[in-house]
């Protein structure tokens, strides 16, 4: 088995914290885990990118074909679609991106992350939003798995921002769900 994934966006959207997350949870279930994370020059407000790649033995952690890539922005999508493998799939931030992908062999989802995680009443909860809904496309861990790791990313005295993130996890989850299920 060997899963490589891809987030990208702008410096501050949580893409981060999305990817150490996932790892986190995949090491829990003991598979091998890679993070390569990417920063750009800017002080702020500049690109941010990690590679995921997901296994059952270690590997080269830089990936060869992403079978997934999230992106949050438009310079992300225009700058990594290229990497994602023929029939992967494409997740689009629909509240921040306008443009469709230049690729026609590949499955584009559209999840309005920011709206999503604006309706939930914290627009900082859009990461989760989005990790919901990936959940939807990897089979090395499970939503429940996801949502007990969020536990673990607060301090007891921010034990408040547990409940409305793994609300997003939920939130982004049945969307994703629901898209594919109206698809089908």
């Amino acid at each position: 088995m060997r899963h490589e994934l891809m987030f990208s966006g702008i410096g501050g959207q949580g893409v981060m914290l999305l990817g150490e997350l996932l790892c986190s949870t995949a090491v829990k279930r003991g598979h091998i885990v890679t993070f390569a994370p990417s920063y750009g020059q800017e002080k702020r407000g500049g690109r941010t990118m990690c590679q995921v790649v997901i296994s059952d033995e270690m590997g080269s952690p830089v990936i060869s074909a992403a079978e997934l890539l999230v992106v949050f922005d438009e310079r992300s999508l225009v700058e990594y679609e290229h990497l994602v493998k023929e029939n992967g799939i494409i997740m689009i931030n629909s509240s921040l991106i306008g443009i469709e992908p230049s690729r026609k062999d590949v499955r584009v989802i559209k999840v309005p992350v920011n709206d999503i995680a604006q309706e939930l009443g914290n627009p900082k909860t859009a990461n989760m939003v989005a990790l919901g809904a990936v959940l939807n496309f990897v089979d090395f861990v499970d939503r429940a798995e996801v949502e007990a790791q969020v536990t673990n990313l607060f301090p007891p005295h921010k034990a408040n921002l547990i409940e409305i993130n793994q609300k997003a996890l939920e939130a982004g989850y049945k969307y994703v769900a629901d898209l594919v299920s109206r698809a089908q």
